[in-house]
């Protein structure tokens, strides 16, 4: 991987793409990534499961690159449904 020249040229995004069923964290098209990327793509896995506790990572997959990890594709289940009553309207919560 190449490395950062200083003046804020080390930024680098990360993508998560949830894909209905899996999500997909991948880093930005950008020529400096860290040697640490690994890293940075698990924090943001953890953070993405974190913001939705009602599911459950069933398993996790690296995308290699040149023999270093660019992405990581996790699948999950659903674990707790949402309660969609309040977004329905009145009328429609009492017929089913």
């Amino acid at each position: 991987m190449k490395h950062r020249h200083g003046n804020g040229s080390g930024k680098f995004e990360i993508g998560q793409h949830d894909m209905g069923g899996w999500v997909r964290i991948v880093a930005g098209r950008t020529g400096d990534l860290p040697d640490d990327l690994p890293v940075y793509l698990s924090h943001a896995l953890t953070n993405w499961f974190r913001q939705r506790p009602q599911l459950r990572m069933r398993c996790v997959l690296p995308i290699n690159k040149d023999g270093d990890t660019v992405e990581l594709h996790a699948w999950y289940d659903l674990q707790i449904f949402p309660d969609l009553a309040a977004q329905q309207g009145p009328a429609q919560q009492g017929e089913e």
